[in-house]
């Protein structure tokens, strides 16, 4: 009988062994996210100004005027400080080193 208890303290005395401490370390590090490209207000604002189609207005009686309106089309997209010009300002922002999460 006495040998049973012996076999059944034995695993418990494994169980009560002073081995190595585990120390647990939690290390809060800051990762830049990129925002969202361009930000809303600017993807608005760019949306809003774009200029209407042409196959979306009205089709012009003549050849002149149809060269005309598009001619008129062509300078609110590209013309110094245009749609164009605009929108690659915002994509420009959005590709610049640094810090991603700040705002221009």
């Amino acid at each position: 009988m006495k040998a049973l208890y012996l076999l059944a303290a034995l695993p418990l005395a494994a169980c009560g062994s002073h081995g190595t401490a585990i120390e647990t370390r939690i290390q809060i590090e800051k990762v830049p996210v990129r925002a969202p490209c361009p930000d809303a207000d600017t993807y608005k604002g760019l949306v809003a100004d774009q200029p209407v189609k042409l196959v979306n207005k009205p089709r012009p009686a003549t050849a002149q005027e149809r060269t005309a309106q598009t001619a008129a089309q062509l300078g609110k997209y590209e013309a110094k400080g245009g749609w164009a010009d605009r929108a690659r300002a915002a994509l420009d922002r959005c590709q610049a080193g640094g810090d991603l999460t700040a705002k221009p």
